[in-house]
């Protein structure tokens, strides 16, 4: 559980390769657990360049970001409404 006893969870698009390594750059850099997750089934960790590769390769649809502390602001040019 995150702070409070809660998640912090954004629905993100990621476009490019390079926005992919970007994502991981500034979740590698953040403290507690930072996921990608795709409905009820599919989730990565969001520090692993691998998985996020993975995420944008399979073109998952409805993918969210869900982590431990609010980092909003570091990933604000990914998340979309």
């Amino acid at each position: 559980m995150g702070e409070n006893g809660k998640y912090y969870v954004y629905k993100i698009e990621i476009n490019t390769m390079e926005d992919a390594k970007k994502l991981v750059a500034i979740s590698t850099g953040l403290k507690g657990k930072i996921v990608l997750k795709s409905g009820s089934k599919f989730s990565v960790n969001a520090k692993s360049l691998l998985g996020v590769v993975l995420a944008k390769k399979l073109n998952w649809s409805d993918l969210r970001i869900i982590m431990d502390h609010d980092y909003y602001h570091e990933y604000e040019k990914y998340i979309v409404d």
